[in-house]
Formats: C-alpha cells, sequence, structure tokens
C-alpha cells in the first residue's frame, strides 16, 4: 500500500480562520433573524380581546352571598373621598381558603359570608381576588374569578 506524500495531506489542512469568521457571522445572523421572526409571530398571534386576570390583594368591607357581590379596597390604592366602592361580582367557580385549600364545589368562599340566614356581611376580611376589568363604555365591570381568602 503506497503513503500519500506530504504534498497530499495539504488538503487536509483546517479552515483558515479568515474564512470561518463569514461563515460564524452568516450563522449568527440566521439565528438572529429565526428569533426576531418567532417573536414577531408571537406577538402577531397574542390577541388582544384575551382576557388577562390581574391579582390584587386588599380587605372585603362588605359582601352579599345571594347576589355574589362585594366591595373590595385593593391595598395602597388611592382613593378620593367622594369614590364609591369597586364592587366585584364574584363568579369564582373555586376558591382557596386561609389554610390552602382549593374549593371547586361551586359555594360561596367562607370569609365572604354573612352570619346565619343574612346574607350581608360587613365583617372586614383579607382576600386575594384573580379579577378581570370590562370596559362597558359607561361603567367598567369588575370580575372576580377566583377569591383566595387571607383570614
Amino acid at each position: 500500500m503506497p503513503v500519500p506524500s506530504p504534498d497530499t495531506m495539504q488538503g487536509a489542512a483546517p479552515t483558515p480562520p479568515n474564512r470561518r469568521l463569514p461563515t460564524v457571522a452568516f450563522s449568527l445572523a440566521l439565528v438572529a433573524v429565526g428569533l426576531i421572526g418567532g417573536f414577531g409571530a408571537v406577538k402577531l398571534a397574542d390577541d388582544p380581546h384575551t382576557a388577562k386576570p390581574e391579582l390584587l390583594v386588599g380587605t372585603v368591607t362588605w359582601s352579599n352571598d345571594e347576589t355574589r357581590s362585594i366591595a373590595f379596597e385593593e391595598d395602597g390604592a388611592l382613593r378620593g373621598p367622594s369614590d364609591g366602592d369597586t364592587i366585584y361580582s364574584v363568579i369564582a367557580e373555586s376558591w382557596q381558603d386561609a389554610g390552602g385549600t382549593l374549593h371547586h364545589d361551586g359555594t360561596y368562599p367562607t370569609c365572604l359570608v354573612g352570619e346565619e340566614n343574612k346574607p350581608v356581611s360587613v365583617d372586614r376580611h383579607r382576600v386575594e381576588l384573580e379579577v378581570l376589568h370590562r370596559d362597558t363604555g359607561a361603567k367598567a365591570q369588575h370580575i372576580a374569578v377566583h377569591v383566595h381568602c387571607l383570614d
């Protein structure tokens, strides 16, 4: 078997650094274009009509379990003296008690229930709410989709 000469071995030398630079730059440009295109596609696919819940912590100052409505004061929210209560409709089918147990039975959260045979409660209870705000054109509608009793 003939042995290859050193002249034939020269063709197997690694690519010189000055030729690798354009290849690496081209690869990085393709990755950047892919990332920008991907983020752009996700942004275009984002539906502006999709409801995104907001997490609020505060105090329920009034609750009516018959109408499933509460008056809620958000922690740190500045209110003027003539501002009325912010009323939320509680549509939550599941809720979480202060111990962390989830209830999926459609009952009204125990921290919002009034005394026996009285639907209204004015006990001040700390809660964490996941809420949606719906602009009806005249007055905003506030909807609590999840209640977490904190006390």
